[in-house]
């Protein structure tokens, strides 16, 4: 089904966007994770063979490393001469930690390709986020660059399905900010249309955010559905710190 892409730039400039069509969301083979859109900086760089690219460098086979296999979340800094990198990855709540370190490792090759030389990058695939920065960005929200998917078809009765949307998705995101001792900062719920359609919602934040922060997080990326998504049958908005998504069809694995 067709899906549109709607990304503000790095670059932090008031209602400039571009869109572009994702032809497909899915990849030629299953194992492999997908891939939706990255930002890099372009008015913050540094020069080949510099100290912070090797720091860089270091960062990012740090972050891929067989060392971090067996965790869907984890930050680390590296400071070895030049500006101090930090980065951090975190998977979807919901993926097995293979699948995960799988969608890091291919995160981490593609940002060396196609960031070379910003000092800042976000990359988001549908199975894990990474990001990378030479300013500390832990426990702190952010919420640009932002990235809007959405499904091009029309729900029919749009004013009662984004009400409906709207109440759902944020009852994911008080689920999602306050999660149980030692539980993901990522939920899931689902709510009846009617009798043979179901609306299925996921909210997640960073780990490292408090739940105060995690909750505006969310409020803030809830509130531009409307700038993504509004009237469609389903869509998400990403941030650096959190996400949400909506469709009517199970996206997500539900625990036994």
């Amino acid at each position: 089904m067709a899906s549109m892409v709607i990304m503000a730039s790095y670059k932090i400039i008031p209602l400039l966007f571009f869109i572009t069509f994702l032809s497909s969301a899915t990849s030629d083979d299953e194992s492999q994770p997908t891939f939706l859109s990255h930002a890099c900086s372009s008015d913050k760089t540094f020069p080949a063979n510099s100290a912070f690219q090797s720091d860089l460098t270091t960062l990012l086979s740090s972050l891929a490393s067989d060392n971090t296999a067996n965790t869907d979340f984890y930050n680390t800094t590296v400071a070895g001469g030049g500006e101090t990198a930090y980065g951090l990855f975190m998977c979807r709540g919901d993926v097995t930690l293979e699948v995960c370190h799988q969608c890091v490792v291919e995160a981490t090759k593609r940002l060396t390709s196609d960031c070379q030389f910003s000092k800042e990058a976000v990359i988001w695939y549908d199975e894990c986020m990474l990001r990378y920065s030479n300013t500390s960005f832990f426990s702190t929200v952010d919420t640009r660059p932002r990235l809007g998917l959405l499904n091009t078809g029309n729900i029919a009765n749009p004013a009662s399905f984004m009400r409906l949307l709207f109440t759902t998705m944020n009852e994911t995101a008080d689920l999602a900010a306050k999660p149980a001792l030692g539980e993901k900062k990522y939920a899931t719920k689902e709510a009846f249309i009617s009798g043979f359609q179901t609306l299925y919602c996921l909210a997640q934040c960073t780990p490292d955010l408090s739940p105060e922060d995690c909750r505006r997080c969310l409020s803030g990326v809830i509130g531009d559905l409307n700038w993504c998504c509004d009237g469609k049958q389903g869509g998400r908005v990403l941030y650096p710190s959190c996400n949400v998504r909506y469709e009517l069809y199970p996206f997500y694995q539900t625990p036994a």
